[in-house]
């Protein structure tokens, strides 16, 4: 289900990500969604997105994200965007692996609520 903010779809779409449950991040998800990460993959739509975070949820164990430093540059009734940092880290065959670095987040206010609509992960220090 979408959520009634932009902070609360911010919120619920990471705790569905840290907890690997793909129905609520999808229900947070717009239909046409592009998502660029850090690693340089570029992902268009739910499909995509469900097909490439089940496959690292298969790679990576004892998974932990978080966000930092939220900065909410741009907000009106339809549309907002939020700037952070973020941390990752877990067990990919038997090695322990991280990352890290800056993001940005556009939402948007579709009929049933606030979805993601766009995400841009980069490697780097975080916002300042």
């Amino acid at each position: 289900m979408p959520a009634s903010s932009p902070q609360a779809c911010a919120a619920d779409f990471t705790a569905a990500l840290v907890r690997r449950d793909m129905e609520a991040a999808l229900a947070l998800l717009a239909d046409d969604a592009v998502l660029f990460y850090s690693n340089g993959t570029t992902i268009t739509g739910k499909d995509a997105f469900s097909a490439v975070m089940s496959a690292s949820w298969k790679v990576v164990e004892d998974y932990e994200y978080a966000t930092t430093d939220a900065a909410w540059i741009a907000q009106s009734d339809t549309v907002a965007a939020v700037i952070y940092s973020f941390a990752w880290s877990g067990v990919a065959r038997g090695e322990k692996v991280s990352g890290g670095g800056r993001a940005t987040r556009v939402f948007r206010k579709d009929a049933a609520g606030w979805v993601v609509a766009h995400e841009h992960l980069s490697v780097g220090a975080g916002p300042t």
